[in-house]
């Protein structure tokens, strides 16, 4: 039974056959790196995950394959993100009744602690919903049941891999604040190159976080302004470092690390990850969502220390 009913089109016959004949089969398929590596820690080796957005690739621009459906349609349990980031979601044809399919974004409910100034800012945080690390929390629980529904055999695995992945995040992130109370960090500002996507992880973790681009997709375009202005605020407020997003080319950053430096004003840039994907590296090393969280903080503790 379908958690979420989408629009079925249907997809012409010859494209069909042509990709169920080279669609590989996983009992669960996700829509981006988050969802899969829940999935992937909750089940370990008793299930196969299988995430559509390979290593590298640029999730906003991401447009699924035939190939890609008919996976999709194969599997027991579909997670994608939102209709916002997986557009093509809306002309998809899931056909199959015995698929799960749930829009995980619909299981998101906004905290009244973690609570964003600028209402035009606020309605594009929303839509980067996993970088706030116990939003992940939550949502891990609602993978977990829906897991538990296609493989109740192994409920208790599955339940305790949960429940010790939930146990690492919240102890990272309690960890992370203890450091910013008992060094008096909270409200520290970082100067983030990128678009709009770590709202909610500076309101979670009481960082301002000032971002260069509005939008919510990368490689928008950026008024010599607007780039003039962020220029202007990083010098004025004698920051050493400069955030940079994950797995894209840092133009913008190095255009104002170069400005910069024409004046003696040095500039070091770091990354700051909203993990929408990994790198092919960092996949191939099975790295986490938590490592990648302890990335980030390792990174702003040299930045606000």
């Amino acid at each position: 039974m379908k958690n979420k009913l989408l629009p079925l089109l249907t997809l012409p016959l010859t494209l069909v056959f042509s990709s169920c004949a080279s669609a590989p089969t996983y009992d669960i398929v996700v829509t981006m790196y988050p969802q899969y590596d829940i999935a992937k820690a909750i089940v370990a080796d008793k299930m196969s995950v299988h995430s559509i957005l390979s290593p590298g690739v640029e999730v906003h621009d991401f447009e699924a394959s035939s190939t890609d459906i008919v996976t999709m349609n194969k599997a027991k349990l579909v997670i994608y993100t939102s209709p916002i980031i997986d557009t093509w979601m809306n002309e998809t044809a899931l056909e199959n009744d015995e698929t799960i399919i749930i829009d995980l974004s619909s299981y998101y409910h906004e905290d009244e602690d973690v609570h964003i100034e600028d209402d035009h800012e606020h309605e594009h945080d929303q839509i980067h919903y996993w970088v706030d690390p116990l939003a992940i929390v939550d949502l891990t629980e609602v993978v977990l049941e829906q897991i538990v529904a296609i493989d109740s055999d192994n409920a208790s695995f599955y339940q305790s891999n949960a429940a010790s992945y939930v146990a690492e995040l919240n102890s990272t992130y309690t960890d992370f604040m203890a450091y910013l109370d008992n060094n008096d960090l909270h409200e520290s500002t970082l100067y983030f190159a990128g678009h709009n996507a770590m709202g909610l992880f500076g309101a979670r973790h009481h960082l301002d976080i000032h971002g260069l681009f509005e939008d919510f997709k990368p490689d928008e375009d950026l008024g010599s302004q607007q780039l003039i202005e962020f220029t202007n605020a990083v010098r004025e407020a004698g920051t050493s470092y400069l955030f940079v997003e994950e797995m894209i080319v840092p133009k913008a950053a190095s255009t104002i690390k170069n400005e910069l430096a024409r004046t003696g004003y040095e500039l070091t840039l770091l990354e700051l990850h909203a993990y929408h994907n990994v790198s092919q590296i960092d996949f191939d090393s099975g790295l986490s969502y938590i490592d990648l969280y302890e990335r980030n903080i390792a990174n702003i503790k040299l930045a606000i220390a």
